[in-house]
């Protein structure tokens, strides 16, 4: 009879248990505490469970968070949307929300969403040299260039250098005149290795085309054998995208006789 009243009240001690640790919800605290020390698996997981029985406002700011910091840009995107459509406008976390679209909006190719974070910030004089340099490149692509001038000479010129203002400028899809004068100052060696790292992506054809100004001079910056290699790989790449076959299958044949 003992032996039984032991074996419900254990029965019993690990229902409670069981029970309380399926109503348990994480803290926002403990929640800041996984993203500052970047457990974003962990985080992912415990939004993901929170989300699941309600959705609210702060688990989809650290989902986002999460999800950003697993490179899972996209979906973090989407998440960063359901939040500010849910955020109170007195949302501790709206600032860096805010910072976050800069950034997520830009790669999700939505530099109108970009644009709305970005004056949030400068309006509330929030705007820091990273938001700013998103901002810059929205504007850009959005072919927006006083403003973009504007944005640049007030909060990039003097901090940024001339490799960072070239990337930005060549990640924006913007015109040749643009591209050519922010590759200008560059070193040959740091202009291959921006055109390389654009052209490791998938290229329209009319971007290909605008790209090959940039990288024909190449040809002619170097006498090194291995840096020639590249320039022809990067030819043959950016041919390839603009769809001009003699082209290509001229610097396949130069890159595969190095």
């Amino acid at each position: 009879m003992q032996r039984k009243k032991v074996l419900a009240y254990l029965l019993f001690s690990l229902f409670i248990c069981t029970l309380l640790t399926s109503c348990y919800v994480p803290s926002s605290g403990e929640l800041s505490k996984l993203a500052g020390e970047h457990r974003y698996a962990e985080l992912e997981r415990k939004t993901e469970t929170m989300l699941s029985k309600r959705i609210g406002s702060v688990p989809l700011f650290y989902r986002a968070v999460a999800l950003q910091g697993l490179d899972k840009s996209e979906q973090a995107y989407h998440v960063l949307n359901l939040y500010f459509a849910m955020a109170e406008d007195d949302d501790e976390r709206l600032e860096e929300a805010h910072r976050m679209m800069c950034s997520l909006a830009l790669e999700a190719g939505a530099p109108n969403r970009t644009l709305g974070s970005a004056r949030w910030l400068e309006g509330r004089s929030l705007l820091e040299e990273r938001s700013a340099g998103s901002y810059y490149q929205a504007l850009l692509m959005l072919d927006q260039k006083v403003e973009a001038s504007r944005v640049f000479h007030l909060y990039l010129k003097d901090t940024i250098d001339a490799y960072s203002y070239a990337q930005m400028v060549l990640l924006s899809l913007t015109e040749r005149e643009d591209l050519e004068a922010s590759f200008a100052p560059l070193a040959p060696n740091q202009q291959l290795t921006l055109l390389q790292s654009v052209a490791s992506g998938t290229l329209s054809q009319q971007r290909a085309t605008l790209l090959l100004n940039l990288a024909l001079p190449l040809e002619q910056a170097f006498e090194d054998k291995g840096e020639l290699s590249q320039v022809y790989r990067l030819l043959q790449t950016l041919y390839g995208y603009a769809d001009m076959r003699v082209q290509q299958r001229k610097y396949t044949t130069l890159s595969q006789n190095f």
